[in-house]
């Protein structure tokens, strides 16, 4: 074996050089970034959202700029073919994301109130208080999706499926995505379960569409609408919520106890049709905007095409 083979397949470099070229590149980002972010940190007044958010920036950021160099240099290809066109594509895509998380989880949510799992309660704080507290929440959350949706279904997953083909791609991801979770608090089986699950739904709504706009989106509403809407937590992270609270009565298999509705059963159930659905729906398509960009993906996924 030539030695330009162990680096090279036919005139690519090897898929496992890329992804180590990407971490590495992520990782001194996030170094510059964290080392030029402390002065911030130490210096303004930061209340605890933007405490959080801005490490999560810094992460963001990071990610944007390897995927970047990757696709520029590496792949020869525009970085939006990453699946990241700017515009009214972009706000498309978004929003039919958001409309299938949102959804997703409202439904969870309302179908425990109905069998009296769930109780919605009365709490202290003003309407002004609740509209400042879920924006700011919206903000925060909508930049760790971004975060993890570009490296959960961005260039590491992409390259994957290129190189081995979607069906192990969606499972090596969606166990990491995951994994990632087995130290949040008052995390169990069914919670790390349910999160893969997860994966494997956003997995899909970026297969369909080669949009991650569209996953950023469901990723993002399915947070927001269980901490901002419903009161409930988010991956056992507890978000309190002016105004109101939502009384979890019904058993912790189902509703998902202290965890939140990713840790239930009923969840668990929902996901395997939402699943079903996602890969067979004629509303979700890969767009003549997505097909000129040429995503790496193409080559080895059939595109359902607008």
């Amino acid at each position: 074996m030539r030695v330009r083979d162990l680096f090279h397949s036919g005139e690519k470099l090897r898929a496992i050089w890329r992804l180590l070229l990407f971490v590495m590149l992520t990782v001194a980002g996030m170094s510059l970034g964290m080392a030029a972010s402390l002065p911030v940190l130490r210096l303004l007044p930061l209340d605890g959202v933007w405490l959080y958010a801005i490490p999560s920036i810094v992460i963001v950021l990071s990610l944007l700029f390897a995927s970047a160099v990757m696709m520029r240099w590496v792949e020869r290809r525009p970085v939006a073919a990453l699946g990241l066109p700017l515009g009214k594509e972009a706000w498309k895509g978004f929003g039919k994301g958001a409309l299938i998380g949102g959804g997703f989880i409202a439904l969870v949510v309302v179908l425990q109130t109905l069998v009296g799992w769930l109780k919605p309660t009365p709490g202290p704080g003003l309407l002004s208080a609740w509209a400042e507290y879920v924006g700011s929440l919206a903000l925060l959350l909508a930049i760790a999706a971004a975060g993890e949706e570009l490296l959960f279904r961005g260039y590491p997953f992409q390259v994957l499926v290129e190189a081995m083909g979607a069906p192990l791609a969606v499972i090596l991801t969606a166990g990491a995505f995951g994994a990632i979770h087995i130290f949040n608090p008052e995390v169990g089986f069914t919670a790390v379960l349910n999160i893969g699950l997860a994966g494997v739904i956003m997995a899909a709504a970026y297969l369909r569409t080669r949009s991650l706009w569209v996953a950023i989106g469901l990723h993002w509403a399915w947070n927001w609408v269980m901490a901002g809407v419903f009161d409930l937590p988010v991956s056992g992270i507890e978000f309190e919520v002016p105004g109101y609270d939502t009384l979890m009565l019904g058993p912790d298999h189902m509703t998902g106890g202290a965890f939140g509705p990713e840790a239930g059963l009923l969840t668990t159930l929902l996901s395997v049709p939402l699943i079903i659905w996602l890969f067979r729906t004629p509303w979700l398509s890969e767009s003549q905007r997505m097909v000129e960009l040429g995503p790496l993906i193409d080559s080895r996924v059939p595109a359902t095409r607008d």
